[in-house]
């Protein structure tokens, strides 16, 4: 179902109805920029760039392997982050969306703009350890689940703020990221319970 959302909203990107809406949209989070805002805003979108996965990584992997003992969640954790990378690369050769110019960019970007590869790395990363922790079936877990999803989330609209996309950039990348993040769900938990 996500693939599917995903192939839809790749297939609108160039309408102008779909225009229309990223623009109302990134007009909204224009109107919000603020001197005060802005540096914890950037902060936040860090934690959306390589040198952030890489150091989440690197704890969720120390947390797995030493405390949890599991080096099954470990495996997929390193193939989420690595897969949706690649797919990443893959999607935005494929759509080619330039960057928006409609806004003053607060950071450089890089490359082209669909899917984000902000939202999309982080979904599929921080989806899975969202995922995970949530199916443990402990209380507790629950709540980290619910606190890496609104760090995801914060991730994405951060990318608006910034003026580096599209608000269908981030919606684009959190589908295909979360599709990824599901898939090694899956495999991880269906492992483990062999």
């Amino acid at each position: 179902m996500l693939a599917v959302l995903f192939a839809v909203l790749g297939g609108l990107i160039h309408t102008e109805g779909l225009r229309s809406i990223d623009r109302a949209i990134g007009d909204f989070f224009f109107g919000l920029r603020n001197d005060s805002l802005t540096p914890l805003v950037k902060g936040i979108s860090e934690l959306g760039t390589t040198t952030g996965f890489v150091v989440v990584l690197l704890i969720t992997l120390i947390w797995t392997l030493v405390f949890l003992r599991n080096g099954r969640y470990a495996v997929w954790l390193t193939i989420s982050l690595i897969g949706g990378w690649l797919l990443n690369k893959l999607l935005k050769a494929l759509y080619t969306r330039e960057r928006p110019d409609l806004w003053e960019s607060l950071v450089v970007p890089d490359g082209y703009s669909f899917p984000s590869g902000n939202a999309m790395i982080s979904a599929a990363l921080f989806g899975l350890i969202a995922l995970l922790l949530f199916r443990s079936g402990k209380a507790g877990n629950r709540v980290w689940a619910a606190i890496v999803l609104l760090i995801l989330l914060l991730i994405g609209v951060s990318r608006l703020y910034l003026g580096v996309h599209y608000a269908s950039d981030i919606v684009g990348g959190l589908l295909a990221g979360a599709a990824i993040a599901e898939i090694c769900s899956w495999g991880a938990v269906r492992r483990s319970n062999q």
